[in-house]
């Protein structure tokens, strides 16, 4: 059995072993190994866990689980979604899951979302070994998905998107091979796709102490193609603390202040008929309330 990246260690139990920063480290202990390989792109695990359910690890990293991925992709897709006023035309880059689809596809006014995965082999893995997170979202008709580079997509692509929303590998460290695609040069270009007054949200890796220069990495990218960032978290269980999102847009389209967040959050969610589970209108604006001391580091430089 080819384990690849994941550290798993034998015996009468298997874990998945994951360094979260350099100094600590955290195991998941796992009931079932579903899968495991390598498709021409990355490492894969799938795997049951007794506490979180169905996971699924890229590379050596927890990327979801069954027990929490609501609370993941709620946080992802939403502010994005009730920040702009009727959004059509959406792009998801990355969100093999399929559960990124899922969340897009419950507000009523889209009529298209464009899915750009680049590894087929594992999108096809979601679809076969967790069909259910996606609800059925693979065989909506408004889907078009695409199996190539994002950045040669946008090459081609004729534009127009009203929101876009980032689920790609966490590659905020300057030194991953995938960093490109959170540099300022692909931003300017995803920029020129975009409709006037579009809104974007992308993953941005973990809200803590030691490892929050990724983040900062992102968010100063997106500053020079957007005229507005805002960094927000929510905790996510298995992924043992805060993760982090930023949010781009125009000025007059992002709102400034948690009370703003809430209010334009909890009127278009009841406007759309959308019961957000996981998380709530309320929770999904307090996001956007980071510690103070948080906050300071943000803006601290890289």
């Amino acid at each position: 059995m080819e384990t690849g990246p994941f550290g798993l260690a034998g015996g009468e139990m298997l874990e998945l072993r994951q360094d979260l920063n350099p100094s600590d480290q955290v195991r998941h202990e796992i009931e079932e190994v579903l899968a495991v390989g390598r498709t021409a792109w990355q490492h894969y695990l799938f795997f049951r866990s007794k506490v979180h359910g169905v996971c699924v690890a890229l590379d050596g990293d927890l990327q979801s689980c069954e027990a929490d991925e609501g609370l993941y992709h709620e946080a992802l897709v939403h502010p994005a979604m009730l920040a702009h006023p009727a959004p059509r035309r959406v792009l998801i880059m990355g969100g093999g899951e399929g559960a990124t689809l899922r969340e897009v596809l419950r507000h009523p006014s889209v009529s298209e979302v464009v899915m750009v995965d680049l590894d087929e082999e594992f999108v096809g893995l979601c679809r076969r070994l967790i069909p259910d997170w996606a609800e059925g979202a693979w065989d909506d008709p408004r889907l078009e998905l695409r199996h190539e580079d994002i950045v040669r997509y946008l090459e081609h692509t004729p534009g127009g998107f009203d929101v876009v929303v980032g689920d790609l590998i966490d590659a905020s460290d300057a030194e991953s091979p995938a960093s490109g695609l959170y540099a300022p040069e692909f931003y300017r270009r995803l920029a020129a796709a975009l409709a006037p007054g579009a809104v974007l949200a992308t993953q941005a890796g973990p809200l803590a102490p030691g490892a929050i220069r990724g983040h900062r990495r992102v968010r100063a990218s997106l500053a020079q193609a957007f005229s507005r960032v805002h960094s927000y978290g929510i905790y996510v269980p298995s992924f043992t603390g805060l993760w982090g999102y930023v949010l781009a847009g125009a000025a007059d389209l992002i709102p400034g202040g948690y009370a703003e967040h809430r209010a334009l959050f909890e009127l278009r969610a009841r406007e759309r008929g959308l019961d957000l589970e996981a998380t709530g209108p309320e929770a999904l604006a307090a996001a956007f309330a980071l510690p103070r001391r948080l906050t300071a580091a943000l803006e601290g430089g890289a």
